[in-house]
């Protein structure tokens, strides 16, 4: 048995927390490699080290003063290794860092990235691991993909003594050695990584939540938590919203079969949520999970005997790409079809992609709907459910909440539902208590 655990921003984000870490890896002798984000924030009035580092870098690239940013900086990391007595030069890392940030003579990504190097040094000397770089096997290619091969063989050679290792997430390196960052949440990515070039057995995922929730507790008071869920079900959730582990952190670990399990660092007594390749969740409940998000817009293309017409929609789709939009369902009728995007990404230029469209299509009427909301009923147990959509559909029309948007794939693990902004707590709520009773 190994076990690669991560732990986010949270569960460092102080020195106490720093210890809850240090009992959680202890507890359990096979937890050999850990991977830590930077210190993230200790209350809602803190701040996270790695926006504080991003706002350093704009301070410096627009000429302006920094100093009072940096302090803050240099305080947190400070004040751990004060109150937990260690020994590691933190000041004069800072030190050099500042220095290199006052001469400009640094990149945003190498800047930003001292957050998690410096988060897992501390860390190193205080569980005793021996710390390795994330930039010395964690490799990329120019085009951003991910090297597997070249990070596997330094992962082996860097590992090959058998101790027990602690890791900075959320970056890696290019073939130049320059610091190559993650998109943010990026650390889960990490911690996938290390769990799949060290053939794990777990990979945990310990976070501020015993695990994944069936909805928001924004929206829906006490939802349930979910015990097991598929990698394909994550997934689905975790594109619409669900933020609990980056969903780029699946392909890692599945590829293997390694089973994630998120924890809870202050409630390490709790189960948390198994996401694994079966099924299982499937037979326990009918739905598995509700997620969303708002401000969608929906551009419908109507043309008369548009379905006859071959190679139509393929002409449409060319213009999305060529104002680099990413297109999220495209219903269909037999004279229209609609394209439903984000609506930041065509707001700055969405007149004249219309005209475009209409142009391109020899449309007789292009029009745009704004404001919606796309709410995602995922589960695998829905295809085996007869009656599902009905009674899912029936439930919203008895709310009276106007449907304006329906998408389901084949695979019938997903229902989407585009809803009016204004209705999207309301649906959530009403589709939550449909198939768990209050």
């Amino acid at each position: 048995m190994l076990r690669v655990a991560k732990f986010g921003g949270s569960s460092v984000a102080s020195a106490e927390q720093f210890k809850k870490v240090k009992e959680i890896v202890k507890m359990d002798p096979t937890r050999k490699f850990v991977v830590v984000s930077a210190v993230g924030k200790a209350n809602k009035e803190d701040n996270k080290i790695t926006d504080l580092l991003y706002l350093c870098y704009a301070h410096i690239k627009y000429n302006m003063n920094c100093e009072a940013i940096f302090k803050i900086v240099e305080e947190k990391f400070c004040s751990i290794a004060t109150e937990l007595n260690l020994q590691f030069d933190i000041k004069g890392e800072l030190k050099k860092l500042k220095e290199r940030l006052d001469s400009k003579n640094i990149s945003e990504e190498y800047l930003v990235s001292r957050g998690e190097y410096l988060t897992a040094l501390l860390m190193a000397e205080y569980l005793g691991y021996r710390f390795i770089d994330a930039k010395d096997f964690v490799f990329y290619n120019y085009d951003n993909t991910y090297d597997y091969v070249k990070s596997e063989k330094a992962f082996e050679e860097l590992t090959k003594n058998g101790e027990n290792f602690i890791i900075p997430g959320f970056y890696g390196s290019l073939p130049n050695g320059d610091i190559k960052l993650m998109t943010r949440g990026g650390g889960d990515v990490s911690g996938a990584i290390v769990a799949s070039l060290a053939n794990a057995s777990v990979y945990e995922n310990w976070t501020d939540v015993s695990g994944v929730l069936m909805a928001d507790p924004r929206i829906v008071e006490n939802p349930k938590s979910i015990e097991i869920i598929n990698y394909n079900e994550l997934r689905e959730l975790s594109y619409m919203g669900a933020s609990v582990l980056h969903e780029e952190a699946v392909f890692p670990v599945a590829l293997k079969k390694i089973p994630i399990q998120i924890r809870n660092t202050n409630r390490p007594q709790d189960k948390g949520t198994i996401i694994n390749n079966s099924e299982e969740g499937a037979i326990q409940n009918v739905i598995t999970g509700i997620a969303g998000k708002k401000d969608f817009s929906i551009i419908t293309i109507r043309k008369v005997h548009m379905s006859n017409e071959v190679g139509l929609i393929r002409k449409a789709l060319s213009v999305f790409e060529d104002y680099n939009v990413s297109i999220e369902h495209i219903p269909s009728g037999v004279d229209s079809f609609s394209v439903v995007v984000e609506t930041k990404a065509v707001k700055p230029f969405i007149y004249e992609l219309m005209a475009k469209l209409k142009k391109v299509t020899s449309a007789g009427e292009v029009t745009l709907t704004s404001e919606i909301a796309l709410i995602a009923t995922v589960g695998m147990g829905m295809k085996n459910s007869k009656g599902f959509s009905g009674r899912l559909f029936s439930a919203v029309g008895k709310a009276g909440i106007n449907i304006v948007v329906i998408s389901q794939t084949s695979d019938e693990i997903n229902i989407i539902l585009g809803v009016h902004n204004s209705d999207y707590e309301r649906t959530i709520r009403t589709i939550y208590y449909e198939f768990n009773a209050q």
